[in-house]
């Protein structure tokens, strides 16, 4: 893997690649939907072999997740999670979610323009491009006030506010 144009200063947190932020780079190849030689051409001082660099050193940061990165908290690791518990976590639609150890993804209500149904969506580790929406499972909730079937088809009978219960506490950032 060529990450090693990554590097990170002595005191600071963010990824550079020949002097260039990282995430700038990033971003531009993915969410600005740049080709590579407008990248190249905006970041004059990279190479072809940069790119590639940019992308496996990405990869790298989702495989190696140890923490969610607005709570901070430890992610569990997928050898922990128990088929048909249910998981306090963040995703970007959810904070509560089913386990299905068999199809190795979550389950989890989701409301979007005034309708509630099934979604799923994978472990923190098991996408390649960062950061699309994965659930970060920080801890087993042991009482839900609402089944999470694995049906996609399903109607939600529960309370709608208990949907967001634990909003709260897991889009808290770090302090």
């Amino acid at each position: 893997m060529p990450i090693e144009q990554i590097t990170i200063a002595p005191g600071k947190a963010e990824p550079y690649i020949r002097g260039v932020r990282f995430w700038n780079v990033y971003r531009d190849l993915v969410f600005h939907g740049m080709t590579e030689d407008q990248v190249l051409q905006k970041y004059s001082q990279l190479a072809p072999d940069d790119l590639v660099a940019v992308r496996d050193y990405a990869v790298h940061l989702i495989k190696t997740r140890t923490h969610d990165e607005i709570t901070g908290r430890r992610i569990l690791a997928k050898v922990q999670l128990r088929h048909g518990e249910i998981y306090k976590g963040r995703c970007r639609n959810a904070t509560i979610a089913r386990w299905n150890g068999e199809e190795q993804c979550f389950y989890h209500w989701r409301e979007k323009f005034g309708r509630i149904y099934i979604e799923t969506i994978r472990y923190p580790t098991d996408e390649k491009e960062p950061w699309w929406d994965v659930f970060d499972v920080v801890e087993l909730l042991p009482v839900c006030r609402f089944e999470i079937p694995f049906d996609q088809e399903a109607v939600f009978a529960g309370n709608q506010d208990d949907l967001y219960e634990h909003n709260p506490e897991m889009w808290r950032r770090l302090e």
